[in-house]
């Protein structure tokens, strides 16, 4: 490391602290630095992180789940906790509230599509006593989370929100947002799904396997009027665990995952090319990939468990038609992070991501 960027690291850390934070150069992504959470109650889980500025930057999860241990051990009763949203906004956590949404439930997933227009999905979960759950679609306009309904009555709820627009999953279909109406799409492939992602009304994915304990990986593609399973050439091992994926255009998509029929576990790494899905091997030193992203500037981000490092978060880019690995730091005083999620700030291209680790958590970096 050369003397001049020792001074500049103590900078970011103090303008990160005061909600300053300078935006890095490309070149210098992964020098991540931990992010103070708020205090929440025990037990307490992150499952969520996006960003739509410097001062929008989300998470979402749970905490205070309870569990009362049965007469015999093993057996019991867990009272779900309650939901968590904040907004790191001027350098500090901001909370607002959730309209209808119980003290019991969680919020799985935040999309930030704008500073002011950020979508949530979660789950009322009941306390075991007083009622049924259910999904919950929010949508912050500034000052609270209000509830949207969904386009039918439905046990399940995906959301995907961002530039390209808005969508739901629900047990009917897919529908998109259009102002404040639903427009239905398509139902989805009768198939044991294991990932999807949406680009476009016309330019839906799915990665599925004939049932639930099948290796064997199939492609459904939605064009707009029908659903095509498209050719794949199956990785090694073949798949058992498809964690993410990302359109990038018509001829060029992406998915993530980790395959447990290796010892050690190995990531997988599969794109489609405009004529079939294939394997792609990836930068060694992982036994996961976990998240992938695509950045404001086209870039992608892949977010994985390093084997040789487990105390820095695995990052990967795609740059110039190659994967690489990008060097992170590690997180202080621990020897293992499982980093699971990522999200590229627009405008600066800062990181943040989240996992957890060996001692404590959930965890929180930037390296903006």
């Amino acid at each position: 490391m050369t003397s001049w960027k020792t001074p500049l690291a103590a900078a970011a850390a103090l303008l990160l602290a005061a909600g300053l934070a300078s935006p890095a150069s490309a070149a210098t992504r992964g020098d991540f630095k931990p992010v103070s959470l708020p205090f929440f109650w025990p037990n307490n889980y992150l499952y969520d992180v996006d960003a739509a500025s410097p001062d929008s930057v989300w998470i979402a999860g749970l905490q205070g789940e309870v569990v009362i241990p049965g007469p015999i051990p093993g057996t019991g009763q867990t009272v779900a906790g309650n939901p968590v949203v904040r907004r790191w906004k001027n350098g500090r956590w901001v909370e607002y509230d959730l309209q209808n949404l119980p003290n019991h439930a969680s919020v799985t997933d935040v999309d930030a599509v704008g500073p002011e227009d950020v979508w949530i999905g979660g789950t009322r979960l009941g306390d075991g006593t007083a009622g049924a759950g259910g999904p919950y679609l929010g949508h912050f306009t500034g000052s609270r989370f209000d509830e949207v309904a969904l386009p039918s009555a439905s046990r399940t709820l995906t959301v995907q929100a961002g530039a390209d627009g808005v969508w739901v999953t629900v047990d009917s279909g897919v529908y998109r947002r259009t102002g404040d109406t639903w427009t239905y799409v398509t139902t989805l492939p009768s198939v044991y799904l294991r990932q999807s992602t949406i680009r476009a009304d016309d330019d839906i994915w799915v990665l599925s396997t004939p049932g639930q304990y099948d290796r064997t990986l199939e492609a459904h593609h939605w064009d707009g009027s029908s659903w095509t399973q498209v050719p794949v050439n199956q990785p090694p091992e073949g798949i058992t665990g498809i964690t993410d994926m990302v359109a990038v255009s018509p001829t060029e998509a992406w998915a993530v995952g980790t395959s447990y029929r290796t010892s050690p576990a190995a990531p997988l790494l599969v794109r489609w090319d405009g004529a079939a899905w294939n394997s792609v091997t990836p930068p060694p030193g992982l036994n996961a990939l976990t998240r992938i992203v695509k950045g404001g500037d086209g870039t992608l981000w892949a977010l994985g468990h390093l084997l040789d490092e487990p105390a820095k978060p695995g990052l990967l880019r795609y740059s110039g038609g190659t994967w690489e690995r990008v060097p992170t730091t590690a997180v202080p005083n621990r020897s293992n992070i499982y980093a699971t999620e990522l999200a590229v700030v627009p405008g600066t291209g800062a990181l943040w991501t989240l996992g957890s680790v060996n001692i404590g958590g959930p965890a929180l970096l930037t390296d903006g």
